[in-house]
């Protein structure tokens, strides 16, 4: 399974831990909408899509199964936002 479609936007505001929303595309058949880029205590991380359970408690939508899928998938979104950090700070 791989990322064909990689689209991310940029959100970053002072004091957030959230740094951009992210849209991709898995083999040209699975859209998936709104995951997140998120400043963790460490290191950036990508949130996947989630929702408010009844309890009040976010509940990923979709998520990889397991471990090297999530770190393939988190590997190519996170190169992809360095990528554009760095070309803005090239540009500015």
């Amino acid at each position: 399974m791989e990322i064909t479609k990689l689209e991310v936007f940029r959100r970053e505001r002072e004091g957030s831990r959230l740094k951009a929303f992210v849209d991709f595309t898995l083999d040209d058949c699975l859209a998936i909408r709104g995951a997140k880029i998120i400043q963790g205590n460490e290191r950036l991380f990508v949130s996947m899509p989630s929702k408010m359970n009844k309890e009040g408690k976010e509940e990923n939508m979709v998520f990889p199964t397991n471990k090297e899928t999530r770190e393939k998938f988190e590997n190519v979104i996170l190169a992809k936002y360095d990528e554009m950090v760095k070309e803005e700070v090239n540009e500015g």
